[in-house]
């Protein structure tokens, strides 16, 4: 798996693997307008330069993953927070997932120079919560969010790298 950056000719494909809303609302934490989510919602979001958009791609060059990073605090640039995290469904509970986190928190290290990386994943994800802790992640604290109209919990996590 490699990573390179996010092209606009990747959204159709990665938001064709959101097979229903709650899955949409997992993955997006209603960070987009509505559901379900078009190309140009995908763009215009990554479009605000806050934000570091990336595909990860097999050997053959498929898209098989996407993430994003960005920098939440101004003031503490080497503390990068990961989100929007998904992979190709054929290729999930096979250790893809972390193969894929595995290669963000690398390229956080060695190109970034990142202290660490930060997320935050829903408890209704759990198979998430585990690919996360598997590849070093702890879980900091848990929170309450208002998603689609309902209170889900979620747990912040963090891995130094």
């Amino acid at each position: 798996m490699k990573l390179r950056t996010f092209c606009k000719d990747d959204a159709p494909i990665i938001l064709g693997w959101i097979a229903d809303e709650l899955e949409f609302r997992k993955w997006s934490a209603d960070r987009y307008p509505s559901y379900p989510p078009s190309p140009a919602d995908m763009v215009a979001i990554y479009s605000s330069g806050s934000v570091y958009p990336f595909t990860a791609v097999n050997n053959a060059g498929d898209v098989v993953g996407h993430f994003i990073l960005r920098v939440p605090n101004p003031d503490k640039p080497r503390q990068f927070r990961m989100g929007f995290v998904i992979l190709h469904p054929a290729l999930r509970g096979k250790g893809y997932g972390r193969e894929l986190v595995g290669c963000v928190l690398d390229y956080a290290k060695n190109f970034l120079n990142a202290e660490s990386v930060s997320l935050g994943v829903f408890l209704n994800n759990p198979s998430a919560k585990r690919c996360y802790q598997a590849v070093g992640f702890v879980t900091v604290g848990q929170e309450a969010y208002s998603i689609g109209g309902e209170i889900w919990y979620g747990v912040e996590m963090v891995c130094r790298v």
